[in-house]
């Protein structure tokens, strides 16, 4: 059975004007729309795993069983890749801060935590025209750049630090997510490639329709299928990308339904791997009205609830045999 997910991201306060709301005043708006489940957004404002005590933790369990809702994930932001400077190590402070998060999904009885290999904000990515990979961000032009060495480094840096916050996963009985999301794992074969380089039961995948490289229906059918034992987590976004260099992000986040993906394609094909995990709705980047005002967080309110009711419908027909 397909299930839908809030993602809490969306009340962040980060990408609305206004205040940011709580995470128990985003499962208390999830379960009024109807949701299934919730996302916990675990850094601040939202729910930073260490402003989250043990006594809180026993109440949002509670409050969800009140609500009637799940913990679908812990969609954790991390980068793993190496730090600028030998005496800042970043993936160190990425496994501990992984760690939190495993132990508040254990303590909320989440079984998963989305991770990413690496993070740059986006797609636009600062260095694209310093090498021939992304990674050559990095290092500028180089001979290591030239020869591809420093994405080898990187990738095998990256590699150790999830395996060792897949061993603490496996102590905890969580799971983790590596969501298809650039850079680094820039597409689903490398993070398919990186999952099962490092080989652990608790390291799964995220697999995101948006960061397809095509929408092909073929593709996504073969993609989805390629990733029947692996899928165990997505999200649901919709994206319309934008011509010109006018916006800093390249694209605009608008209701699935109205962007370029192919959700009937993707849902099909999900339904029919069998898929059980969830697909999580999240509102992840600014959303500028006609006008150019910034929407407030009733605007985000209005997409969570008539995404659901598409989404909804959509899972009906293709549980009905109608798609």
């Amino acid at each position: 059975m397909l299930k839908v997910s809030l993602d809490t991201v969306g009340y962040a306060g980060y990408f609305y004007e206004g205040e940011p709301l709580s995470l128990e005043e985003g499962m208390r708006r999830a379960a009024k729309f109807g949701f299934d489940a919730v996302d916990v957004w675990p850094h601040r404002p939202v729910a930073f795993p260490m402003d989250v005590s043990k006594d809180r933790r026993k109440k949002l369990v509670e409050l969800a069983k009140e609500l009637g809702l799940e913990f679908a994930a812990i969609e954790a932001c991390t980068d793993f890749r190496r730090s600028d400077h030998i005496l800042t190590p970043r993936q160190e402070k990425e496994i501990l801060f992984v760690k939190e998060c495993i132990e508040l999904a254990r303590d909320l009885g989440c079984p998963i935590v989305r991770i990413l290999a690496g993070f740059v904000g986006y797609f636009w990515q600062v260095g694209w025209n310093l090498g021939y990979s992304n990674t050559a961000m990095w290092n500028a032009r180089s001979i290591e750049v030239s020869k591809e060495e420093d994405f080898l480094i990187e990738w095998e840096f990256a590699k150790n630090g999830i395996r060792e916050c897949a061993g603490i996963a496996a102590d905890y009985g969580v799971t983790l997510a590596l969501q298809n999301h650039p850079p680094l794992t820039n597409n689903t074969e490398e993070t398919i490639a990186m999952i099962e380089e490092i080989n652990h039961p608790n390291l799964k995948l995220g697999l995101d329709l948006p960061l397809f490289e095509s929408q092909d229906p073929e593709f996504i059918w073969k993609t989805v299928k390629q990733c029947k034992d692996l899928m165990v987590h997505s999200h649901l976004i919709g994206l319309k990308y934008l011509g010109g260099m006018n916006n800093m992000y390249g694209f605009m986040e608008v209701p699935p339904w109205e962007g370029q993906e192919n959700w009937i394609e993707f849902f099909k094909a999900c339904n029919a791997i069998g898929y059980e995990g969830y697909f999580a709705h999240e509102q992840c980047s600014p959303i500028i009205l006609k006008g150019h005002k910034k929407a407030t967080v009733e605007e985000v309110d209005r997409r969570y609830q008539e995404t659901l009711t598409w989404v909804k419908k959509v899972f009906a027909d293709i549980e009905a045999g109608k798609l």
